[in-house]
């Protein structure tokens, strides 16, 4: 089926039956907003708090936590009920609130979309309001317009619109309502096309409207970022499945319980009893509450290194990324234009250093730097028949400044920041005058006059522009695409194959070309010049010859080099996903020294490949991604999923949001970045420097290594009560620990050892590592191989404990259950320092870097402590005091027990895989 870019424009205004020259009738319009409704975009149906409430009331953990209460309740056992719905409560709120995101994305592009537009309706020019657009209606466009619905171009007069949003591309897109294409292109070739979002930069237009809301371009993008909402992370999903493990084993423990006991005859109450005390320690239910503050910390940590993080579950993702898919616009370069480089007439190659559209630099030849100042006695005393090099400079320096439209503005010029208002080619050109210390004011001063201008004209690709100089001479000046003026100007064959080389010799480079040529006019055709240039120009372009050629290119942030290689070497791979040419891409990926930056793709062949697997081999090994559309860029992040990579993707346009909205996590450039980037992503860089994604790269880390370290110590804890009890049912004994001194273990005495370990230093090694791999996750077999083991070996500890005092020593039932009460309270304490560091014992000097875990450490004793000692929690936790020689005991065999694990889990380590 045919797009509206391919169809004859008659065609089209027959389809909407429309009269171009008087617009849509009322009854037209009613009909057109009858079919096709507003011109809005379509709200994701959000969750409410209440739809969020109940979907963590529907979970595994909420159901065995409230079966534990239930039955505690009809046994009379009202203290353990109350602790078990405070734990209860404490895992239900603390996942609301985690959960509780909403979801701005579709609100901040329907933002994009412009209040009011011009348009005409039965033969006159109407304002209207956005919304009130339609299919078929003729949208009136000038210089600054905002663009609100997509539209096929009826006429356009010198019609430019900048699409960096939509497409990537940071140059201005030169309209022409003619062309047709008989092929499918990407958007940023539509010609003949304009789009929601966008807007004018220069020049005049009719456009007849083709697609509203859901229907446009932006819509489409809108549709795109519906689908793709999955907000777990993949430490989010592992930690799922490593409690629901640890659940499934307290339901199998359960029903081994009810079967034991039923053929030996207890009561129901003891077997009821005793699944209680199974449910309560099968749940860490501390972990939501510790995880929270894990990466509630970390969001703190990140933004002083000017990245703010959205979503709490996303603070480790980044730490596990193996490929930064970057957009290259406005993300690895500035998106500003600049003049990089200028070959003159008489031989000379400077190189012009700066950035973007900072009015700062240095113009150098070779080891020569020219410190040039445009001043009134260069002006006073120019003679173009007679000058020196570096007059010569100066010259073309005057003509690009005096040949530009744009106005160079400071948005802030304490931090350095610029902006362009007009095209940004001659942004670039005004730029480069200002590092001849050229500016309006000093034109204006010297005495400077624009006789006349050509404006530029997408079919000539050439403008030109007339201006008296002070002592009254004349000057012509045009400016335009390099092979439109060397058929206009003067050039013999010397003369073209030497600008020849130039242009190619600056395409190599991946810049864009711009040639500028000039003369002084006699006095007796200034007068000719003022009433009609193009005619002047037509009789005398052979007076002009070629001063300059101009290589501008949108350059490569500060420090963005030394960024991607400190991010390659912890060993993960950046993918430029950009809308700009193969050429350009890939040069630019050369220059800031991305891996294998010359193995590119483009959008044409990602259309093309049919072949999944190949496709998802091809894009794993490809860098340089050129001319894709949003379709494309979210292709690229699904195939990089698929092949098993955790995937950040960075943008800051409108074309980014599907992708970045896909990716594991997104990460949108805070300054430059539209609302729509911002909303879509999971990260935003303040300073929008990619060299943040270092420092946020290390942050995450060391969050993750962290996480590790409580997951770790936190499930162990768990696997040692549901061992020691599970010894105690085969063997059929008394119940070891209460369910009381469960919640106390896994509510007050792990939590704030716990939170801790969320505080440890970096690694020697954290940044020298490569990503950890995706398809092993977190639960590998080397990670649940030290839980199980420690769990076990600490609660088999536990239990022998237990038997020793209870059936071999004879001591009560009370003393035995608080003995082994606390010996788990110091065997897990001391685990701490098996869980710590992953190499060496974590009993250290980096111990004392971490005073909030010596003061955590203390505060559990202390409570441990409590519990034996003070009668007020003898009472409600049924616990005894113990005797000195009870406590040696359980201090040796706590030692003991953790020297063992260390040793075996060392070994674990390094055979396991």
């Amino acid at each position: 089926m045919e797009k509206n870019y391919q169809k004859k424009l008659d065609t089209i205004i027959q389809s909407y039956e429309v009269d171009v020259e008087n617009g849509l009738t009322k009854d037209q319009v009613r009909q057109q907003r009858d079919q096709y409704g507003e011109n809005i975009l379509e709200e994701n149906d959000s969750k409410s708090p209440f739809e969020i409430l109940l979907e963590n009331l529907n979970n595994i953990i909420v159901y065995l936590l409230g079966f534990a209460m239930l039955l505690s309740f009809m046994m009379g056992e009202w203290i353990e009920g109350i602790a078990v719905f405070l734990a209860l409560l404490i895992s239900i709120l603390t996942g609301f609130f985690v959960e509780l995101k909403a979801q701005k994305s579709v609100d901040a592009l329907q933002k994009m979309v412009t209040t009011h537009v011009t348009v005409l309706r039965e033969g006159v020019e109407s304002d209207i309001e956005s919304s009130e657009l339609v299919p078929g209606d003729v949208m009136i466009l000038h210089t600054g317009d905002a663009i609100a619905a997509d539209g096929r171009l009826i006429k356009a007069n010198n019609l430019a619109v900048i699409e960096s949003a939509l497409t990537g591309e940071s140059e201005a897109v030169d309209k022409d309502a003619t062309a047709i294409f008989e092929e499918e292109v990407p958007v940023g070739d539509r010609l003949n096309m304009v789009f929601s979002g966008t807007s004018v930069t220069r020049g005049q237009g009719l456009a007849l409207v083709t697609g509203t809301g859901m229907d446009t371009e932006v819509g489409k993008i809108s549709d795109m970022m519906s689908g793709n909402q999955d907000s777990k992370t993949p430490l989010d999903k592992e930690i799922s499945k490593l409690g629901k493990s640890l659940i499934l084993l307290a339901i199998v423990a359960a029903a081994l319980v009810v079967v034991i006991g039923l053929i030996n005859g207890q009561s129901l109450t003891d077997i009821l009893h005793i699944a209680i005390i199974l449910a309560v320690a099968a749940i860490p239910e501390a972990m939501p509450a510790v995880q929270t503050i894990t990466l509630s910390n970390g969001m703190k940590t990140m933004a002083t290194h000017q990245a703010l993080v959205k979503t709490l579950s996303a603070v480790e993702t980044l730490g596990s990324t193996s490929v930064i898919a970057s957009d290259k616009t406005g993300t690895l370069t500035e998106n500003q234009m600049m003049v990089e480089v200028i070959s003159s007439k008489t031989g000379d190659d400077y190189k012009v250093s700066g950035s973007g559209y900072v009015p700062e630099g240095e113009i150098s030849k070779g080891n020569q730097t020219y410190d040039i100042d445009i001043d009134e006695t260069f002006i006073t005393s120019f003679d173009s028949r007679e000058v020196s090099e570096e007059n010569h400079l100066k010259a073309v320096l005057l003509n690009a400044f005096l040949s530009s439209n744009a106005r160079l503005e400071a948005s802030d010029e304490d931090e350095g920041e610029y902006s362009i208002k007009g095209d940004p080619t001659d942004g670039a050109l005004k730029v480069l005058g200002y590092k001849g210390k050229l500016t309006p004011e000093k034109l204006s001063q010297y005495g400077f006059e624009k006789v006349n201008e050509i404006p530029f004209d997408s079919e000539n690709k050439y403008m030109a522009v007339c201006y008296q100089w002070p002592d009254k001479r004349t000057q012509f000046i045009l400016k335009g695409a390099p092979d439109v003026l060397l058929s206009l100007v003067k050039a013999d064959e010397d003369t073209y194959t030497f600008w020849q080389d130039n242009i190619e010799e600056i395409a190599k480079k991946g810049m864009r070309s711009l040639a500028l040529a000039s003369t002084f006019v006699s006095e007796e055709d200034s007068s000719s010049i003022e009433q009609n240039m193009p005619d002047w120009l037509a009789k005398h372009s052979q007076e002009l010859e070629i001063e300059s050629l101009f290589g501008i290119v949108d350059p490569p942030r500060k420090d963005v080099a030394e960024s991607i290689q400190q991010t390659q070497e912890a060993g993960i791979r950046i993918k430029m996903i950009t809308g700009d040419h193969p050429k350009t891409a890939s040069m630019i990926a050369k220059d800031i020294g991305i891996d294998h930056w010359e193995n590119t793709m483009t959008g044409a062949e990602i259309d093309q490949e049919h072949d999944q697997e190949g496709f998802i081999e091809r894009v794993h090994d490809t860098a340089v991604f050129a001319r894709v559309s949003p379709e494309n860029k979210l292709q690229l992040v699904e195939a990089l999923k698929a092949h098993g990579e955790i995937v950040a993707m960075t943008g800051d346009g409108v074309n980014d949001a599907p992708a970045l909205n896909g990716s594991n996590i997104g990460v949108a450039m805070g300054i430059r970045g539209t609302e729509v980037a911002k909303e879509a992503s999971d990260m935003i860089l303040t300073d929008d420097r990619f060299s943040t994604i270092v420092d946020a790269v290390r942050e995450g880390r060391i969050i993750f290594e962290n996480i590790k370290k409580y997951v770790s110590f936190l499930f162990a804890c768990n696997m040692v009560e549901i061992s020691a009890i599970l010894f105690t049912i085969i063997f059929l004994l008394p119940m070891p620990i209460q369910p009381l001194h469960i919640l106390w273990l896994n509510l007050l005495i792990d939590v704030g050892p716990a939170i801790a370990l969320a505080y440890e230093t970096a690694e020697e090694d954290v940044m020298k590592r490569p990503p950890r791999d995706a398809k092993s996750g977190l639960v590998n077999v080397k990670f649940l191989s030290t839980i199980i083991f420690s769990g076990i070996a600490i609660g088999i500890a536990a239990f022998g404990l237990f038997y020793y005092l209870h059936i071999m020593s004879g001591e009560s039932l009370a003393y035995a259950q608080t003995a082994t009460f606390t010996f788990m309270t110091m065997a897990q304490l001391a685990h701490i320092f098996n869980v710590r560091r992953q190499k060496g014992f974590g009993l250290d000097r980096s111990l004392f870097k971490n005073k909030l875990l010596i003061l955590a450490l203390c505060f559990s004793l202390i409570m441990q402590a409590m519990a034996i000692y003070l009668p007020f929690f003898n009472d409600i936790l049924g616990t005894q005091a113990l005797r000195a020689d009870t406590l040696l005991i359980l201090l040796l065999a706590s030692l003991a027990i953790t020297a063992l694990v260390y040793l075996i889990t060392k070994v674990i380590r390094k055979t396991a895989a």
